[in-house]
């Protein structure tokens, strides 16, 4: 059978004058007889970070100071932690809108950010001291303490405009008159119930951390805690077992035993009547077990570690299993003997 021979002339269609071009129509390259201008619009868009040539000269250093403030607490972690806090002490705070500024900051992350709340209290321990003067009144100071306090306490107040929020849009979910409308209202009710809460808790946290480093007053506790006990609902019987979680061990002394008692029995008439959730119910049972234990938790808080926490725990495990082992391996060969000498007896 003879062999075909390849045609090479099919492999040059295209390649020689008068043959037809099959390249596909997207590959070729199109021929531009003219330029194309572009259409100018007489009031272009400009990004506003540009447009600051008529900008205040402090306003301009206050947002830098901000932003690497912000990269800063980006970058915290329990490793870092001194070097960064120094970085942060070292800046020009010089100006109460700086320092609002640098609170605002550290406040919304601890709470966003609950898991961290530690970190970020003993940030503000650090800073407590930063002290400047009042835009209107320059012979009066506020320090960073006070500021840090009127933030906590406005967020903690926030319940009653969450509140008129929420009536203003059940209101509008009974106007509306067709189900889409209802459906995408309900869908934007669950959002802000939703972050409402979060923001709720992680103030929650991170006023008891506050609390532990002495950073806010035992007065301030029992304040939150009477109003969190009173209100009753779910939400803030809620935040008071997170409160009570994180300060139980600090507040629970000889000297206020008798106010965290009435404090327990109240929770108790509220699980026995079954006034809340379950639920609910059972995160004030859970607190009321850990005080019978002396506040000791069954398992330690989850919190932010150290590479160096984190060997020696690793550590001391093996340690743990070794000796464990060890001890195995003696009961076993203590065993074998037994067994030998009764075969032998």
């Amino acid at each position: 059978m003879p062999i075909q021979q390849k045609d090479t002339n099919a492999m040059k269609i295209g390649t020689f004058p008068g043959s037809i071009d099959f390249t596909p129509p997207y590959i070729r390259s199109p021929r531009v007889k003219q330029e194309v201008s572009l259409h100018q619009a007489e009031q272009a868009w400009k990004p506003k970070h540009k447009d600051n040539s008529e900008e205040d000269p402090e306003e301009k250093k206050r947002k830098e100071l901000l932003r690497a403030v912000r990269a800063i607490l980006n970058k915290l972690t329990p490793q870092k932690f001194q070097t960064l806090v120094q970085q942060v002490c070292e800046m020009e705070i010089n100006t109460e809108k700086r320092l609002k500024g640098v609170i605002d900051l550290v406040f919304e992350k601890a709470i966003d950010e609950p898991s961290f709340s530690v970190a970020y209290a003993n940030m503000c321990k650090c800073l407590m001291s930063i002290k400047v003067a009042i835009q209107d009144k320059p012979n009066e100071f506020v320090n960073f303490r006070k500021l840090l306090l009127i933030q906590c306490q406005r967020e903690f107040e926030k319940d009653q405009a969450d509140q008129a929020a929420k009536e203003s849009k059940e209101k509008e979910l009974l106007e509306a008159d067709t189900e889409e409308k209802k459906a995408i209202i309900k869908i934007e009710m669950d959002v802000a119930e939703g972050k409402a809460k979060r923001r709720t808790i992680g103030n929650i946290r991170f006023i008891g951390e506050l609390f532990k480093l002495k950073m806010l007053t035992e007065n301030i506790m029992h304040d939150c805690l009477f109003k969190l006990l009173k209100a009753q609902d779910d939400d803030s019987l809620e935040c008071l077992c997170r409160l009570l979680t994180t300060i139980g061990k600090d507040i629970d002394t000889q000297k206020a035993k008798q106010r965290v008692d009435q404090y327990f029995q109240r929770m108790d008439n509220i699980v026995k009547s079954k006034k809340a959730s379950s639920r609910v119910r059972f995160l004030l049972q859970a607190v009321m077990e850990l005080r019978e234990h002396d506040w000791v938790p069954r398992r330690e808080d989850n919190n932010p570690r150290t590479l160096e926490q984190i060997h020696k725990e690793v550590d001391e495990e093996r340690r743990e299993k070794q000796i464990l082992i060890e001890k195995l391996n003696t009961q076993h060969k203590g065993q074998q003997g037994y067994v030998k000498n009764l075969r032998t007896a």
